[in-house]
């Protein structure tokens, strides 16, 4: 009688996420600082959000505040808002290479039925926009 063995290799790999934004949002370093309802029904909540650009390149970018709670509570229509700075209300961030900075943002969304903020803490999650140059 002949036994045959046979030795199977299984060979794994991790690929990266090559889609891996270059920034990251440092949330214990980001703090609520203010919200109101404006006349017009928006909700404008600023806060001051900690960014840390990870990359040998100057990052041009805009980011998008995550507001789960305050949706599902209804204080607003969408969860996702969008982030500016300044009077003007610019939209388009900048960060040099390897460098972190705490900005303050604006996020602003159209109020729901309720009037109230479910808490004073920052977003859970900030989405980058990373803009070519």
């Amino acid at each position: 009688m002949t036994v045959a063995i046979i030795t199977v290799a299984i060979i794994g790999f991790v690929r990266g996420d090559e889609n891996q934004s270059p920034l990251r949002y440092i949330k214990t370093d980001s703090y609520h600082t203010e919200f109101k309802i404006t006349q017009k029904n928006e909700v404008i909540i600023t806060e001051e959000i900690h960014i840390q650009n990870l990359s040998n390149d100057s990052q041009s970018f805009k980011v998008i505040g995550v507001y789960s709670d305050d949706f599902n509570n209804g204080l607003l229509t969408t969860e996702k808002l969008n982030g500016y700075i300044g009077n003007r209300k610019q939209e388009i961030l900048e960060l040099a290479a390897n460098q972190e900075q705490t900005f303050r943002i604006d996020f602003i969304g159209k109020k729901g039925q309720i009037n109230t903020k479910q808490d004073r803490n920052p977003p859970k999650e900030i989405v980058f926009t990373i803009i070519d140059k």
